[in-house]
């Protein structure tokens, strides 16, 4: 998981401005680590660099590495180096506001680059504590040493979309479905029906129409549920195909045949608000077997086709 930014130091230096001073009494949340490469050294180390933010946040929020103290749940490492053009920052932040971070800074000496990194970790670290339960009951910034944010979440949603070659052409589909989701790692359950589509054949016409369950395993590129993120899925499927003749002479039958499919898919999706998101899956279907329906006397009416497509849209709501 990473996250490249490269954040205005201006702007850093303002946000700043607004969060300095706020003051609340609370254990350490992080622990610092940093390192100088070489031609940074002068760079500010751990202990510096803990002062500087723990002054953004209005207390002690940071213990720099090697500090006599419980460990805090969230861990922080720093590491400057010289650039082509002035010095450069790589930021590893862990916990919900995770990731990598890259800042950089043209300036002659590495005091502006010290103070953007200060900031960013100022803004990173006093969002987790605003997100943090109170055990008074109250809004502020109490965590617990050894804590860890949730990994295991759960999902459930509902939507529609296009399939082509499934029953024959274009054809809308209805999808329901759920996800329980582990860090990188996703199992996905759900179904879909395509409603019947009509193709004529001879004298009369034949209606073919799908319902298919699906199970599905899949990595994402982040395992932080706040953030648009792609996933990549293998699936298998089982459904129930049915034929239905229509104004034949001879007599109007009903089939219905096993179908069973495997497919490969791409799903992206991202928040719409605390609870609510969208998922766009994209995906593709083999059939395991072909499947025919045939009308007496005229022969096949139906041959499903070697590989179908369909592409979903839903909205998803958060269990936990």
């Amino acid at each position: 998981m990473r996250h490249a930014h490269r954040l205005p130091l201006a702007l850093l230096a303002c946000t700043a401005g607004l969060l300095a001073g706020r003051a609340h009494a609370a254990p350490a949340t992080a622990l610092l680590d940093s390192a100088n490469g070489a031609g940074a050294g002068d760079c500010p180390g751990a202990a510096a660099l803990a002062a500087l933010v723990n002054d953004g946040i209005g207390r002690a929020a940071v213990l720099p590495a090697g500090a006599a103290a419980p460990a805090p749940p969230l861990r922080v490492a720093v590491t400057f180096d010289r650039a082509s053009k002035g010095y450069a920052a790589t930021v590893r932040i862990g916990g919900a506001s995770g990731g990598t971070r890259k800042l950089a800074n043209e300036g002659p000496g590495c005091a502006a680059l010290a103070n953007a990194v200060a900031v960013l970790l100022v803004v990173v670290l006093d969002t987790d504590d605003a997100a943090a339960p109170n055990p008074a009951g109250g809004s502020g910034a109490v965590s617990t040493p050894g804590a860890s944010p949730a990994r295991t979440t759960a999902a459930v949603g509902v939507g529609g979309g296009v399939a082509e070659g499934l029953v024959g052409g274009w054809s809308p589909t209805v999808d329901l479905g759920g996800t329980l989701a582990y860090r990188h790692w996703a199992a996905r359950l759900g179904g879909a029906w395509t409603p019947s589509k009509s193709s004529d054949f001879g004298p009369g016409r034949v209606e073919v129409g799908l319902a298919l369950a699906r199970a599905a395993l899949c990595v994402s590129t982040r395992d932080d549920r706040s953030r648009v993120a792609l996933a990549f899925c293998a699936q298998q499927q089982i459904g129930w195909m049915r034929g239905r003749g229509i104004d034949y002479g001879a007599g109007n039958g009903t089939a219905d045949h096993l179908w069973l499919a495997t497919g490969a898919a791409i799903v992206a999706g991202g928040p719409l608000g605390p609870s609510l998101g969208w998922e766009v899956d994209v995906g593709a279907v083999y059939p395991l077997r072909e499947q025919r329906f045939v009308v007496d006397n005229l022969g096949t009416a139906y041959r499903s086709e070697p590989a179908a497509f369909m592409t979903t849209l839903a909205i998803t709501t958060r269990v936990w």
